[in-house]
């Protein structure tokens, strides 16, 4: 800010407003910046058609009630026809990786093909998300093309 003496006793102020365009530039750097890093994450969820009502043999599917802490109880068939039952862990063992697998061997074994595979995923109100999320990731390892995440 420089004073420029004028006529009588008033004084002229002349302000440089250069900092403060490089203030304002370095503002919307800032913040295009962080809300470029801020952008949530999601992956995709396929829905079927409310024509594709194909069931499955009661022999192929898997239900997996999650617990707190990683714990699933697993029970292949349904409640009128249990196959097995049990516990497995996701952070731990028995893991709820092998128990897939091995349904999917035993799936193998009776029918040839494992296209009617399903894995029903049922939380519970103590469930994490992150342990939700770890659950459907074992499903994309496992490359299970048919399971269902109920409310």
């Amino acid at each position: 800010m420089n004073a420029i003496e004028t006529s009588g006793n008033k004084k002229a102020l002349q302000i440089d407003f250069a900092p403060m365009v490089d203030l304002g530039f370095l503002l919307i750097t800032f913040f295009v910046f962080t809300t470029e890093m801020t952008k949530p994450k999601a992956f995709g969820l396929n829905v079927p058609d409310k024509g594709d009502g194909i069931e499955s043999p009661v022999s192929t599917t898997i239900t997996l009630t999650m617990k707190e802490n990683g714990v699933i109880d697993y029970l292949e068939g349904n409640e009128q026809h249990v196959l097995a039952k049990g516990v497995a862990y996701l952070y731990g063992k028995p893991s709820l990786r092998d128990e897939l697998i091995s349904k999917r061997e035993r799936i193998l074994k009776q029918f040839g093909n494992d296209k009617q595979y399903t894995v029903i995923i049922q939380p519970t109100a103590h469930t994490q998300y992150k342990e939700i999320v770890d659950v459907l990731d074992e499903m994309v390892v496992n490359d299970i093309k048919k399971y269902v995440l109920l409310d």
